[in-house]
């Protein structure tokens, strides 16, 4: 009899057992299905250099890498619910390097491009025409130099001699 009791008292506790095991399995599991995905670095090597040199070189501004053009685009208002689809489809999975920001005013200032093998003139002449439609201007650092702080510095001075309207108004008269 002792031994039909022993087994009386040993099956709930397997029951429970098992029953937290099972549980325990369910809430181990990501719900929904898996990506097979790997991280990859947000920058390259030269990228993060150059974002260094464009930062001693904009000491006033706040500098974004790899901004979505999402973030700073958006389709034009009046558009119907088509049209807008159609041009935000057209911007929204593609990055800007760099986004040179005023840190006073939160005004996007420049938007900074570091041309590489991928970046194809054609390609990148519509993109310019896209970004100058919305009011920003792009600064392209080109692919047949190796940026260095001198160059980058360089093309920054260039950029905001051409058109000095880009910089905030106090360092257009030089108090900041």
């Amino acid at each position: 009899m002792a031994s039909s009791s022993l087994v009386g008292m040993m099956v709930p506790l397997l029951i429970l057992i098992g029953l937290v095991a099972l549980l325990k399995g369910f809430l181990a599991r990501p719900s929904g299905p898996t990506l097979d995905v790997r991280p990859v670095p947000l920058m390259t090597n030269i990228e993060r250099r150059t974002m260094t040199y464009i930062e001693g070189a904009l000491p006033w501004a706040r500098i974004h890498a790899q901004v979505s053009m999402g973030a700073i685009l958006a389709p034009r208002k009046g558009l119907n619910r088509s049209q807008s689809t159609t041009v935000r489809n057209r911007f929204s999975s593609k990055r800007v390097d760099y986004v040179v920001e005023d840190r006073a005013s939160g005004k996007v200032v420049l938007l900074i491009e570091l041309d590489d093998r991928y970046h194809r003139p054609d390609q990148d002449a519509r993109r310019d025409r896209m970004m100058a439609a919305a009011g920003y201007a792009t600064l392209r650092l080109p692919g047949s130099e190796q940026p260095t702080r001198e160059s980058v510095h360089r093309h920054i001075r260039h950029a905001f001699e051409q058109q000095p309207e880009l910089l905030p108004r106090e360092l257009r008269h030089g108090s900041r």
